[in-house]
């Protein structure tokens, strides 16, 4: 195989099918091209979704797990497929017909270890104008976290591995898993602090490991953004509230790494040295513009909602230690053993 294309999703069978249409038309052929669909327990018509295209092409697979987090689709496809270059799409984008031939030219060279490609917005309706205040530059060209957006231009350059996102995530299978696959990422929302960083967190890995991430511009995908996640601000509380959860996360791994001597319980106690609240209070103003001019109650929801998921994140590591055994774990290859904290085993609504 030249390329697994691995798509996750949940209770999503519209926009899943609009992302598998998007790749059956693809300028590829499709004889040496795996497509894997990581269900992580829909109950919607996502598996009709599948059989459908069972029939389009001639080497695809339904994975199915009801465990919760986009970690576990993610990793159950990594070891069911078959090529050494694996494309990693979310549900609600759609590759461009070069997108294929783009992503496996991005590893013509052995140094490369990630890759991407433009992700352009596709908007349901248009966002608030404040909103322009969350597309960022610098000297590569623009990017938004909310969006999920990135155009780095019309050149193929090296980019900083922070910039390969899941919803175009491009990587050699052998770099997934010496780095130790993906941390967690797409938990459910009664779940959410069981959230890392995910994608981005393996490709700080496989930069760490001596390898290169690749922007290619052909290799690009149209990523659907639906009114509520832009016109609500509850949706950016809540996007701003993970950047919290995720900031918590990487920094008790690291100063778990920092201090093996300490038992996990004690490292909690390095926070105040480490992390200022005036940090802990900006961490959602790190995606706006340095001199963005908000209304009152919009910075207030920058300030709040970030610093409220860091003080969540760190009140379930200091009380609960199967919840630091999780966010410690060397990595989630193994999802039996990684699975075992109780409020991951509940049934799932659907």
């Amino acid at each position: 195989m030249d390329l697994s294309i691995i798509i996750a999703t949940r209770n999503r069978a519209q926009s899943l099918a609009k992302a598998l249409d998007a790749l059956a038309q693809l300028n590829i052929n499709f004889d040496h091209i795996e497509v894997l669909v990581a269900d992580n327990g829909s109950t919607d018509a996502t598996l009709t979704i599948c059989q459908m295209y069972e029939n389009i092409f001639p080497h695809f697979r339904h994975i199915f797990d009801t465990r919760p987090g986009q970690l576990v689709g993610w990793h159950r496809a990594l070891f069911d497929s078959q090529a050494d270059i694996l494309a990693f799409i979310d549900d609600d984008v759609r590759p461009t017909p070069n997108w294929a031939k783009a992503a496996i030219e991005s590893f013509a060279s052995p140094d490369i270890g990630l890759a991407t490609g433009r992700i352009i917005p596709e908007f349901e309706q248009k966002p608030p104008s404040w909103q322009s205040d969350m597309v960022l530059e610098n000297k590569l060209g623009v990017w938004s976290g909310l969006w999920g957006m990135l155009d780095f231009g019309s050149e193929i350059r090296e980019i900083p591995a922070d910039f390969v996102w899941g919803s175009n995530f491009l990587i050699r299978r052998q770099a997934m898993i010496d780095a130790g696959g993906f941390h967690p990422g797409g938990m459910p929302r009664e779940l959410y602090h069981f959230t890392g960083d995910g994608d981005v967190g393996v490709g700080r890995i496989v930069a760490e490991q001596g390898l290169k991430a690749l922007y290619h511009p052909e290799a690009a995908v149209a990523h659907h953004l639906p009114a509520a996640r832009n016109s609500s601000p509850d949706e950016v509380q809540r996007w701003i509230f993970g950047e919290g959860l995720v900031t918590s996360y990487v920094l008790m791994r690291r100063l778990a790494a920092a201090h093996p001597e300490r038992a996990p319980a004690d490292i909690i106690e390095l926070v105040g040295e480490t992390i200022s609240p005036a940090e802990i209070a900006n961490i959602g103003r790190g995606y706006l513009k340095p001199n963005s001019k908000l209304p009152d109650e919009l910075e207030q929801l920058f300030q709040n909602s970030g610093a409220a998921g860091f003080d969540l994140h760190q009140s379930h590591f200091k009380q609960d230690a199967l919840f630091r055994d999780w966010v410690l774990q060397p990595n989630y290859l193994d999802l039996d053993a990684c699975y075992s904290h109780p409020d991951l085993q509940k049934k799932r609504p659907s």
